[in-house]
């Protein structure tokens, strides 16, 4: 499953958008973003992410924009040779960069900060404190481990 559009996608090259005569056309280009949200998901799946991701929806706002920046990229590489002028970067490789950057975040798990409590939760310790450690930011355990033996 996709997380982005065409249309989304065509908002990002808005020069060249594809269509029924571009070169890739508007079906290629849907292959496209397919195979990108793939490899989106390839990388979540590793992370242990259940894919495709659903929940919540600031995750998969997010994700359409890597989708998209990604087939983006992809698709504008193919439309023109990757000639640069001194000091500048073609529109593809821009995108290009940044879809690679936003993946190498998902690889290291890495998400944006209002993301990851809501993914992640929060630290509600172990099932059971050790003596030294400061308790009183965890809830009471579950279990209880006694010298003589364990409590339930």
């Amino acid at each position: 499953m996709a997380y982005c559009t065409t249309t989304e996608v065509n908002n990002l090259m808005p020069k060249y958008p594809t269509g029924a005569a571009t070169t890739p056309t508007t079906t290629q280009a849907e292959a496209i973003i397919d195979q990108i949200a793939a490899e989106i998901d390839l990388v979540l799946e590793s992370q242990g992410y259940t894919v495709p991701v659903t929940t919540p929806t600031t995750f998969v706002n997010a994700l359409k924009a890597v989708n998209a920046y990604g087939a983006a990229a992809l698709i504008e590489a193919g439309m023109f040779p990757a000639v640069t002028e001194k000091g500048q970067s073609p529109h593809w490789k821009v995108l290009d960069d940044k879809y690679k950057e936003w993946l190498t975040d998902l690889k290291d798990g890495r998400v944006p900060s209002t993301l990851s409590a809501a993914l992640i939760g929060t630290d509600v310790g172990g099932f059971y404190t050790d003596a030294c450690e400061d308790t009183d930011e965890y809830p009471d355990p579950v279990f209880r481990k006694s010298p003589d033996d364990l409590e339930f």
